[in-house]
């Protein structure tokens, strides 16, 4: 009688390791924090076991009370890869869960209990690097004198916030008399101080900020402030 158990133990368990080595999985690392102004990806691995996979989707939002945007996830060789670009972004906050269909219609998720009602909530934030500070009423523009290698140079791209802390909005710089410009604002109530960082992409898409010590290390470069008339 303990042989026949024993057998039909070990028949129960060789099933359900059976089972589980063929039933799909999603196998997900969630994300922590999306960063403003940066290009990130958000990738999973799902393993089908003796099924087809029909579809890998993301779903999102960016404010609590909205509805989820569906989005399919592009398999590159094995990893299923969503990119998130700038200009999706217009929160603080970020909402997604993930899906993959199979051929028999079955569905498997991330997270798995309740996806839709208990998203993965990730903070979108804004990296902390040196800025540049002015009083608005004293600037009317901000130039980016490159000198000699101008003819290397692809894009001026100038970051500006009107407070400490927050998103920056970027703005190409304008070529004009041999110098990158950026006319300033007016002062507003609101907009009393700028801080703001630039961005030099060159024709090898390498890139150079200001402030930072390679910039000023360069003696052809130069930031210049005009005054406000």
């Amino acid at each position: 009688m303990k042989i026949i158990r024993r057998a039909f133990i070990n028949i129960l368990l060789f099933n359900f390791i059976s089972y589980a080595l063929n039933s799909p999985q999603l196998y997900h690392q969630q994300v922590n924090e999306l960063t403003y102004n940066q290009f990130n990806q958000i990738t999973c691995i799902v393993e089908a076991g003796s099924l087809q996979i029909n579809c890998v989707k993301i779903f999102i939002r960016f404010e609590e009370d909205e509805l989820f945007n569906e989005y399919s996830m592009v398999n590159d060789k094995g990893v299923y890869a969503f990119r998130i670009i700038p200009e999706m972004v217009r929160s603080d906050s970020f909402y997604y869960f993930i899906t993959a269909e199979f051929s028999d219609y079955s569905i498997v998720a991330f997270p798995a209990d309740n996806p839709k009602e208990n998203p993965i909530i990730v903070p979108v934030v804004e990296p902390r690097r040196v800025a540049k500070k002015i009083a608005v009423r004293n600037v009317g523009k901000i130039y980016c004198d490159l000198g000699r290698n101008i003819e290397k140079v692809r894009s001026v791209t100038i970051y500006t916030r009107y407070s400490a802390k927050g998103k920056y909005s970027s703005t190409p710089m304008a070529l004009s008399g041999g110098r990158f410009q950026y006319k300033v604002s007016p002062p507003s109530k609101k907009n009393q101080i700028l801080f703001y960082y630039i961005v030099i992409k060159y024709m090898d898409h390498t890139l150079l900020s200001y402030p930072s010590n390679d910039f000023s290390n360069n003696p052809d470069y130069r930031v210049l402030q005009g005054r406000r008339m």
